[in-house]
């Protein structure tokens, strides 16, 4: 009866001890949650989009504005199956020490498992269904954003089912992988490591300069790899970036080594300034996984919004550089008729346009090849190409310097053009790279110029290219004010000829439909920088915070213990500052460095090695002061409360 009661009464102690403790970290509770619901909103927001079928039809939306979600959604599908894991690995290393002294007061190894399961579980479910619903409405403001400001029409505004189940089973596997991983890391650990883990410094004793070294290789071998091959092939990209990552995680998980190294090399100045040294270690040993973590946020963040700067007028010059003529619009042979003259210059004047020129030019395709002839190419664009009788020019339709990678394979072989009266066997002379007439819809990729003789032999037989019509090529004196002519003409070609609306190889290929969808696809794409890189950067500032708060009682007795002994309280300002300026600044400038050499990179391939470089400067100044600004506020903050605690 005695043992009973006993029992009972420290069940009930253990109760109220749980309850305190409950109370004394609900900030790390709410810390927690927030940091996982913001991913998990995030997360949703990004894959609603992907699951919106208006979204990702390409007849509603085209494939150049819709394709600028799958970037941004994989760095976030990255992102959150890190920082998950993180924020619960800190958040159980902070919950460490009351786990060691309720186990030290009585509770059993599986009463202090299933508590920790229930918490974790507990916590994960508030956070994913906060999360979802939060998600919900940034999703809906994504959708209204990209029909009301960007100008994308016909999205349907709708809650996405297949998002939210998508969403639910990668964040709960994730989470419950690294659940396991750490209550298991947990459980090994006696009583005295659980209540000493949470000061205990990251690095242990196991460093060594010879994993220095070997980093450092790691990272020159990503810089060769990336010199040497990306012009021969950019996915090698990811094998230099996974080489970079690998020799940085190397470096700054032996950075201890290169500090006794530094130590004992330059020993006399070292003990001259003992104390500053000797707290630069203390504070790299714990904050080591933050700087490695942090490095690689900053510089998504760095890369993303560079790679935005360089693309957005890009995307607009390519609706130039492959429209060289501001209006095309197609007649095929007995099938859709031709406007007159009359008819498209009264069109035009009624919008107060003129027109600078009109020509046309003869083609004839098939199911794959498109035919010019070489005369009426080099009349219309000033061309001196040459081809002999029987043979052929291939053209790979491209501008090598639009920004893209372009498979050329001049391995072309010869082509028979059969017809009921002989067979023509055309020989390849030349293959060429020139964007010619541009991206017109009627026109295939692949185009061949034969000579006139040839080409007036292909159009007048019965031959496989069945196809044989004219490209009627208009320019105005504004081509920025064309859209409502284009528009009056496609409808009246449409309704002239019967034409279905939905068959794309009608439609009128025009340099102002191309601009403005180049300026959506920008805008698009600019938008979904700043969202992501606005999330990892605050991710970044949070994950920093969160590490900063859960040590912060440890470092609160430290810095009154040193004002005690006679510590001034300048003096603990400064540490105080070279700590958090120490935390916030390795990372960012390792970024930097990193980011310009890949925007060099990742760029000169195509003419813009230089422009990126300039971009990926200008980037790292404007961010290097936010984050600077940033970095002083959380000072101030910091310092403020630190010294609350003196008096």
């Amino acid at each position: 009866m005695y043992n009973n009661k006993c029992y009972t009464r420290l069940i009930m102690t253990i109760s109220k001890i749980l309850i305190k403790i409950f109370k004394a970290d609900v900030k790390k509770y709410k810390l927690f949650v927030l940091c996982n619901l913001s991913t998990i909103a995030i997360l949703y927001s990004f894959i609603s989009i992907l699951e919106n079928n208006e979204f990702m039809d390409a007849s509603i939306v085209d494939p150049m504005i819709s394709s600028n979600i799958y970037a941004p959604t994989f760095l976030i599908l990255i992102f959150a199956g890190l920082f998950i894991p993180y924020s619960q690995r800190i958040f159980i290393k902070s919950r460490q020490k009351d786990y060691g002294i309720l186990l030290s007061l009585g509770m059993t190894e599986k009463e202090v498992r299933n508590n920790v399961l229930l918490e974790n579980l507990i916590l994960c479910l508030v956070s994913l269904i906060i999360g979802l619903v939060i998600g919900t409405f940034l999703s809906l403001f994504f959708l209204l954003f990209i029909s009301d400001v960007i100008g994308v029409q016909n999205i349907k505004i709708k809650i996405s089912m297949t998002a939210y189940r998508l969403t639910t089973i990668y964040v709960i596997a994730i989470f419950l992988i690294s659940l396991i991983i750490n209550v298991y890391a947990m459980i090994k650990r006696s009583i005295y490591e659980k209540i000493r883990y949470t000061e205990k410094a990251e690095s242990g004793k196991y460093y060594k300069m010879v994993f220095v070294f070997v980093g450092i290789a790691f990272i020159v071998l990503g810089f060769i790899i990336m010199i040497v091959f990306y012009h021969i092939n950019s996915n090698i990209w990811f094998i230099s970036l996974l080489a970079n990552i690998i020799g940085s995680f190397l470096i700054f998980f032996n950075g201890e080594a290169l500090i006794e190294c530094l130590k004992s090399k330059y020993y006399k100045s070292y003990v001259r300034n003992i104390f500053v040294f000797s707290d630069i270690r203390y504070y790299y040993g714990k904050n080591k996984k933050i700087f490695f973590m942090t490095i690689w946020i900053f510089f998504a963040v760095l890369f993303m919004i560079s790679f935005g700067l360089i693309t957005y007028p890009n995307f607009t010059n390519n609706a130039i550089t492959y429209h060289p003529f501001h209006m095309v619009y197609t007649e095929i042979n007995d099938y859709v008729r031709p406007f007159s003259n009359n008819e498209i210059e009264a069109i035009v004047r009624k919008n107060n346009n003129s027109i600078t020129i009109k020509d046309t030019v003869r083609f004839a395709r098939d199911n794959a090849f498109t035919i010019f002839c070489i005369e009426d190419v080099n009349k219309l664009l000033n061309k001196r190409y040459r081809i002999k009788s029987n043979s052929y020019i291939y053209v790979y339709p491209y501008d090598m310097d639009d920004g893209y990678e372009h498979n050329v394979d001049y391995n072309i072989s010869n082509i028979n053009i059969d017809c009921h009266k002989a067979t023509k066997k055309f020989v390849i002379q030349d293959s060429i790279i020139d964007p010619l007439f541009g991206r017109i819809n009627s026109i295939s990729d692949y185009i061949i110029l034969v000579n006139k003789e040839d080409f007036e032999w292909i159009i007048s037989n019965d031959t496989n290219f069945y196809i044989k019509g004219k490209l009627h090529m208009y320019n105005f004196n504004d081509w920025k004010n064309s859209e409502k002519i284009v528009n009056e003409i496609y409808n009246k070609q449409l309704k002239k000829n019967n034409i279905e609306k939905k068959e794309r190889f009608y439609k009128i290929s025009s340099r102002i439909d191309e601009y403005k969808k180049a300026l959506k696809s920008s805008n698009f794409l600019i938008f979904n920088i700043i969202y992501a890189s606005l999330l990892l950067y605050l991710a970044a500032i949070i994950m920093i915070h969160f590490k900063l708060k859960m040590e912060y009682n440890s470092e609160k007795i430290k810095y009154i213990s040193l004002y005690r002994i006679g510590i001034r309280e300048i003096e603990v300002k400064k540490m105080i500052y070279r700590k958090i300026k120490i935390i916030y600044n390795i990372s960012f400038l390792y970024a930097i460095i990193i980011n310009i050499f890949y925007a060099y990179y990742t760029n000169y391939t195509y003419g813009y090695g230089k422009i990126g470089v300039f971009y990926a400067i200008i980037t790292s100044i404007l961010l290097f002061i936010i984050h600077s600004i940033v970095y002083k506020l959380y000072f101030k903050m910091y310092y403020k409360r630190i010294i609350k605690e003196f008096k």
